[in-house]
């Protein structure tokens, strides 16, 4: 399955087996037992206008630089984007975020939101995801466990053994 961007907001996440999203806090460790997903997740970046995702993602993941705008959802103040000139913390009611980052682009644009789990699931919670890729690792995790019963909110489109993809019904 080749993945497509819809405008409006779309997820994305990986998952274990036991649908933890990291080991040591990092789901850089997942991929290991997820070898198409580095490709997978370039794919669905170079089709973005937008890459959102929350602080404690930002912070543990190799964000620092990024050729697409980054919106790092957060309630407190993060020093660390100095080092990352696209980036820009957004914070507020999610609703009221998502709706001005996708007034800050005119139109439609494409917002690609990699997680983590808590942002993913408010975004699925508040009905304001679009689109929801999981890619599975053959790994188990041991901690952010993401909540696959919120996905009954979305109409499963299709799936494989490394892949879920949901859309909004």
């Amino acid at each position: 399955m080749s993945p497509k961007l819809i405008p409006g907001v779309n997820g994305c996440l990986l998952v274990g087996p036991n649908l933890a999203t990291s080991i040591a806090g990092r789901s850089h460790p997942l991929r290991a037992g997820a070898p198409s997903d580095r490709e997978f997740f370039g794919s669905l970046r170079s089709q973005a206008d937008l890459i959102l995702v929350g602080g404690k993602t930002f912070i543990a993941e190799p964000y620092r630089q990024s050729s697409v705008p980054l919106a790092i959802y957060a309630t407190s103040n993060l020093l660390a984007i100095k080092s990352n000139p696209v980036a820009r913390v957004v914070s507020g009611e999610i609703d009221d975020v998502v709706s001005k980052l996708r007034n800050s682009f005119g139109g439609e644009p494409k917002i690609l939101c990699e997680g983590g789990p808590t942002l993913i699931s408010a975004l699925i919670q508040m009905n304001l995801l679009d689109q929801l890729f999981l890619s599975r690792s053959t790994l188990d995790g041991d901690s952010d466990f993401f909540n696959v019963d919120l996905t009954k909110k979305m109409l499963l489109a299709s799936s494989s053994a490394v892949l879920d993809h949901y859309q909004k019904q």
